[in-house]
């Protein structure tokens, strides 16, 4: 993460000094967002949108010509839930008993830095400027901010395991990801909207820690890839230079 940060001031500094000498136009500003699911132009789901998952942050940008570089620095929350279901007849295993089609929820609310660099192309048309770009981008989970929910049913009713009470999630620290989207720029203010396509899921082989063996012979882990953070950003930024 330091190694990032690093990056990030290294093209800021090269960008500044060559902006000093005319050689390459230099903007740094903040920028706040959201991020979703799905893309709506409606006013209740921005709303929700923006309580659910705010973001805010910083973003630097070196262009040569119609090429440019944006690394950014980001700050947001998150929520992954991520169901499971006993599949294994209670019978079946020796020592367990808690009946088939049991389900239980375990929500992980987080906080996160995500630090995207993007690389693309601008069509300059005057006051406005379209924009194309892509890039990998690494998401930093936040250890200390890190709140998990628990939730089980039972043909509708909620029934939560005892053995599930201290379980913890198996969560990566770094998540990786590609980000490609589309932007413009209009005057000093920029919007940016973006498709993160995670690559390395958010939970580990496990998802959960610390599990007696027959629960996780029980347990149904299909579902694991939906642990990818596979969102859309969309962010409103400000050019100070």
């Amino acid at each position: 993460m330091k190694k990032t940060f690093l990056v990030l001031a290294v093209l800021l500094m090269f960008g500044s000094s060559a902006f000093a000498i005319g050689g390459i136009d230099l903007s740094i500003g903040p920028k706040i967002g959201y991020q979703t699911a799905k893309l709506s132009y409606q006013k209740s789901d921005i709303k929700a949108d923006f309580a659910n998952s705010f973001t805010v942050g910083l973003f630097g940008r070196v262009e040569i010509g119609g090429f440019y570089v944006q690394p950014e620095v980001l700050w947001f929350r998150s929520k992954n839930a991520f169901t499971m279901n006993i599949d294994k007849d209670e019978n079946q295993i020796a020592g367990f008993d808690y009946p088939n089609g049991l389900q239980f929820t375990m929500t992980r609310n987080a906080m996160n830095i995500q630090v995207p660099v993007l690389f693309g192309y601008k069509y300059d048309l005057g006051i406005v400027g379209i924009r194309a770009q892509a890039g990998p981008t690494a998401n930093f989970v936040i250890p200390g901010k890190t709140l998990v929910q628990k939730s089980a049913s039972l043909d509708g009713e909620a029934e939560f395991p005892a053995a599930l009470e201290e379980a913890e999630f198996d969560t990566k620290g770094i998540a990786w990801g590609v980000q490609m989207g589309i932007g413009a720029d209009i005057l000093g203010f920029t919007l940016d909207i973006n498709y993160n396509l995670g690559i390395s899921k958010v939970f580990g082989g496990k998802v959960i820690q610390g599990l007696a063996p027959e629960w996780y012979e029980a347990i149904d882990l299909n579902n694991i890839d939906q642990t990818k953070q596979n969102l859309f950003m969309v962010t409103i930024g400000y050019k100070f230079l």
